[in-house]
């Protein structure tokens, strides 16, 4: 068994309203025994103006391991203090996926 790494981005489109949830898929050169997800880096912003931000998320999770393949989640929240999730963000979040690999 071998520790092998990929490295995979995920980008998110401007939305409003509420916390906004994409996947990404890497493959890997042999079965995936298990796996774990790092965020890598990102970049996150207000789309239309300039806030103060009241809360930032950002998670990453292994969704799913099948065979050579990992599906991987991420979790990603900005906004004011408003009391609302109503103004419009975006932004680009980068993973890195651990594999044990058979």
């Amino acid at each position: 068994m071998a520790v092998d790494f990929r490295r995979t981005s995920i980008t998110f489109d401007p939305t409003s309203g509420q916390t906004q949830n994409e996947t990404a898929t890497v493959v890997f050169n042999g079965r995936v025994i298990r796996a774990d997800a790092a965020l890598n880096g990102f970049d996150v912003q207000f789309t239309d103006s300039d806030h103060h931000i009241f809360r930032q998320t950002v998670d990453a999770s292994i969704r799913t391991v099948n065979n050579n393949t990992v599906t991987v989640g991420v979790r990603y929240l900005l906004r004011d203090s408003s009391g609302n999730i109503d103004d419009r963000y975006n932004g680009r979040v980068d993973v890195l996926v651990i594999a044990d690999v058979a």
